[in-house]
Order: structure tokens, then C-alpha cells, then sequence
């Protein structure tokens, strides 16, 4: 350990203060623990830092992509072409439009009166289908070209049920299988085509609690013999029926799985595929459905939003019945984006996870109505815009606050009163800033001070108590001395905030310097 001595004498002095270093809270926010109960590497709060393996960073900002639609943005939808351009478009109440390019966009591609959509991505041999339902409009088909607004007589047709009503499509083991609004029966194609008649199979003999289905989706399971897909639809009411098999008109090749409880979902895109598994969000957490359907009741410690429990559930008692949940896999950094509507068309704030390590933190001021991820960006939509999202160092013109509040700790020592007497969080910065800090001891309060960046902040890196800083071509380390505002306690959090509109800042560690005092 290293250890700091008050000055320097010519006679040997005695110890009177010790230096202790943590990491930054690299084990992400927890929300579920008590303040006395947390590991040194968890955070009480982490608001726009991000937890990676090694340190924190703050997140990305945004940058406007495209504008000028009519109505608000209510869903992205990439298509994905089999040869030539991919394509994004956004859905709003008055249609649908190609924001594939940044700018302002032009005329909507095809009318709409609803602009909540659910979408998913079919080919048929020939071509590459995005087809879209809101169950209010009849089922958009786009071939790369051209977007139909589909019924019993364009091409390709659906028939035998009011197309307006199909309010989901699911691509599962090369057949569309459509869920109907206000309903417990599933419609299904000819395998391998992307029009014809439409054949009912009524699943409400299945669903004990009764409401309507929700979402539909495909979960991979390992029954011993190699993977196998397995179709699931999940009820409003929070029950999931499971069916294996490839052709539901064949008893021989379709067969029941089961039923199980996992809670009432959030939303019509409450259901998301990570690698081979499918996550559900529900009132009571996020659950892998491998975890969700192999046990004989909810287990909270199998969500994977354990570690954040009371804030989601609370959140999903609060705001479950808004539109705009959904979870959104990012893989170039690594990330589980959970959208939470604080308000349609107004506030939402996001859940985020890493999803290696799976640390969470909280960001805000991306108010989202949807994500997506096209051509490996992260996109999303908010009024009458698109923008690029965790792109460049500020939102929009805005700056991005940061604020921290690692785990508090008792130096070991939780008998002991103790006097910090500076604190000093090591940062990795591209360039100089300036940051707010503070000492708690078991205390709520956040630091209320006006972070602001400013392009002249360069100046500042040597003005504090003490500093080392060693620097290279393309970044510098910065150690601040901090003399904290309230310095005596049992128990130490170091908390701290920045903002930033320019800068790559990585939080790495926290040193304090302390002294002991009397025993309790």
C-alpha cells in the first residue's frame, strides 16, 4: 500500500495519513443492493459513463441525421437488400420515409395513419421483403423498390382475414406467421411465400389468463440432439406458449411445448433475439427465456436486470403502459440499450448494459422513441427527426453530463471515524477539463453544481492542489488533488461529474488520502 506522510522532517516522523486507490466503478450501477453492501467496484448512480472491462467512459453524444418528416417518428426499420443499397426508414403517423441519407427527406414513400409499427425482415427466394404491420393499416411489403400497401388484391395478395387488422409478421422456419390485433389467433402462409391465403390457428384454448397476444417470436433451444427453433407467442396477460415443429396445419410436425407465466410484457416489442436466446421485458425485469421457461416460477436472480431490480420495476410500474419500450442489442460497443418512455413524445431515459461484462448504467437526454442498428450505426428517432446516436463527444450543440457515485467503503476500517483529506479521481483524457467533485458519508445528496465544458478548459489542467500528468502525442492522464467539501465520516464515496462536448474521458480509478480518528 502506499502511504503519505504529512511533510517531510529530517527526524523520522509518524505515520499520520494513508493512501488507499480503488477502481472506477467498473461493475456498473446497482440498484438492488443496500449502500453498506456493495462491492468497491459497483456505483450507487452512473449517469452517461458507460462500464467497460477496464474503466468507465462517458457515452457518445448525437448528431442529426435526417429531418423534415411530417408526425413524429414512431418506428426505424432497416431493410436489408440481397444486392446493391441497404435501406432506413422511419414511420409516423402521416407514412413512411426513407431516411437512408442524411438531410432533409422528401415526400413519404407510402401513406400511413399510424405510425407504430412492428416490423421484420422475410425472403421469399426472389426477393428480400420488409413488411411492417401497425394492425390499424393494412400490412406494408417493401421489395427494394417499392413499398404496397398490401390486401386481397395487390401483389402479392394476402387473403382470408381484414389485412388491416395483422398487427405483427414473424419469419419462423421459412413461413410468415402474423399475429392479429385484439386477438388470440395466429394467421400463417404457405411456407416460403410472402402472399396467398392466410390460415387461422386460435391459441385462446391456450392462454389460461385470457387478453390478446402481444408479440410473437423464435427462441433457440439445445434439446441434447443439436439446436432447435421454437415459436413463441406471448399474451398481454403475461403467459408464453411455446410450439416446436414446421407446419402448423400437421399434428405430425407441430406440437405444443407448453405454457408458462413470466409477467405481463412492456409493449409490442417487448421481445428482442441475443445470440441464440430470446430476451423478454416484462413488469418485473429482463429475462433470458431459456431462463424464463425452465423454471417452475420467476426467479428474479435470473433477470438479467437482477443487479438493477428496484429502478426497472419501478420504472415498468411507472411507465409500462407508454409506448416506446424496447431493447436494442448495439455489438460495436457492446451494448443492451433498454428504452423507457418517461412520456410519449417527451422524455425517455435508457437502461444500458454492457453486454459483455453485464455492468449496467442509466443514460439521458436521448429522448427516443425507437432505436435500430443499420449498416452496424446506431439510429434513433425523436419528433420529426432521426438522428445518429453514440456519434461524437456532444448532444447536438449540447453538452453531455456525466455524474458518478462509486460504492462506499470503509477502508476497511468500519469502526474507525475518517478524515479525508483529499480525493482524486484518475482520468484519461484526449485533452484538459474541468470537473466537479465531492466526499459523501451515507448522505442522498448528488452534487448539485453547473457542470459546464468549455473549449478553453486546456487552460485549467494545472490549477489544482496537486497534479501529475503524463502525456503522450494523442492523450494525457490527469490526477487531481481534490480537497472535498465534507470530509468526515465512516464510510467514503467519492463522487464526481463532468461535462463534455469535445473530449474522449475515461474514468479509470479514485484515490483518497485520509486519517483515522477515534473508534465507535
Amino acid at each position: 500500500m502506499r502511504q503519505a506522510l504529512r511533510r517531510k522532517g529530517s527526524a523520522p516522523r509518524q505515520q499520520t495519513s494513508s493512501l488507499r486507490s480503488f477502481p472506477a466503478p467498473i461493475g456498473g450501477w446497482n440498484g438492488r443492493d443496500s449502500l453498506a453492501s456493495m462491492k468497491a467496484t459497483d456505483a450507487i448512480r452512473l449517469l452517461n459513463w458507460f462500464p467497460r472491462a477496464a474503466f468507465v467512459e462517458v457515452r457518445g453524444g448525437y448528431t442529426s441525421h435526417a429531418t423534415g418528416m411530417t408526425g413524429n417518428g414512431k418506428a426505424l426499420m432497416a431493410y436489408n437488400a440481397l444486392s446493391g443499397v441497404n435501406k432506413l426508414f422511419c414511420a409516423t403517423a402521416s407514412g413512411i420515409y426513407d431516411v437512408s441519407s442524411a438531410g432533409a427527406v422528401g415526400a413519404a414513400a407510402l401513406a400511413r395513419t399510424n405510425g407504430k409499427h412492428q416490423h421484420t425482415m422475410f425472403g421469399d427466394g426472389t426477393n428480400n421483403w420488409l413488411i411492417a404491420c401497425t394492425g390499424v393499416d393494412k400490412p406494408a411489403y417493401f421489395d427494394g423498390t417499392t413499398w404496397t400497401a398490401v390486401d386481397g388484391g395487390t401483389s402479392p395478395a394476402l387473403t382470408g382475414v381484414t389485412t388491416t387488422t395483422l398487427v405483427q409478421a414473424l419469419m419462423f422456419k421459412g413461413r410468415l406467421i402474423f399475429a392479429q390485433a385484439a386477438s388470440l389467433s395466429i394467421w400463417y402462409l404457405t411456407a416460403g411465400a410472402a402472399g396467398g391465403a392466410l390460415t387461422e390457428f386460435d391459441l385462446s384454448g391456450e392462454f389460461h389468463r385470457g387478453g390478446y397476444i402481444m408479440a410473437l417470436g423464435t427462441w433457440t433451444r439445445d434439446a441434447g440432439d443439436g439446436q432447435d427453433d421454437v415459436f413463441v407467442a406471448v399474451s398481454s396477460e403475461g403467459e408464453v406458449v411455446s410450439y416446436a415443429g414446421t407446419d402448423p396445419s400437421d399434428a405430425t410436425k407441430w406440437a405444443k411445448v407448453g405454457t408458462f407465466y413470466v409477467g405481463r410484457p412492456l409493449g409490442r416489442k417487448c421481445l428482442t433475439k441475443a445470440g441464440g436466446d430470446l430476451l423478454i421485458l416484462t413488469e418485473g425485469g429482463i429475462y433470458p427465456l431459456s431462463a424464463a421457461l425452465q423454471n417452475n416460477e420467476i426467479n428474479r436472480k435470473y433477470a438479467l436486470s437482477f443487479k438493477i431490480d428496484d429502478p426497472f420495476v419501478t420504472a415498468a410500474r411507472t411507465y409500462g403502459a407508454n409506448f416506446g419500450w424496447s431493447a436494442t442489442l448495439y455489438p460495436a460497443r457492446e451494448a443492451l440499450i433498454i428504452n423507457v418512455p418517461v412520456a410519449e413524445d417527451g422524455v425517455h431515459q435508457q437502461f444500458v448494459m454492457n453486454s459483455v461484462t453485464k455492468a449496467w448504467c442509466e443514460f439521458d437526454s436521448w429522448d427516443a422513441e425507437d432505436f435500430t442498428v443499420f449498416s452496424g450505426e446506431l439510429y434513433f428517432t425523436s419528433g420529426t427527426a432521426v438522428y445518429k446516436a453514440w456519434d461524437g463527444p456532444a448532444d447536438g450543440t449540447s453538452d453531455v453530463i456525466a455524474y458518478g457515485r462509486p460504492a462506499f467503503t470503509y477502508f476497511e476500517q468500519p469502526s474507525q471515524q475518517k478524515r479525508v483529506t483529499l480525493f482524486r479521481p484518475v482520468l484519461a483524457v484526449n485533452g484538459g477539463i474541468s470537473f466537479l467533485s465531492g466526499i459523501v458519508d451515507f448522505e442522498e445528496r448528488e452534487i448539485t453544481g453547473l457542470a459546464t465544458y468549455s473549449v478553453n478548459a486546456e487552460a485549467l489542467w494545472d490549477t489544482a492542489i496537486w497534479d501529475d500528468a503524463v502525456w503522450s502525442s494523442d492523450s494525457q492522464i490527469i490526477r487531481r488533488w481534490q480537497s472535498p467539501s465534507v470530509n468526515i465520516g465512516y464510510a467514503v464515496s467519492g463522487k464526481l461529474k463532468v461535462a463534455n462536448q469535445r473530449l474522449t474521458i475515461q474514468w479509470i480509478a479514485n484515490d483518497y488520502v485520509y486519517e483515522t480518528g477515534g473508534i465507535l
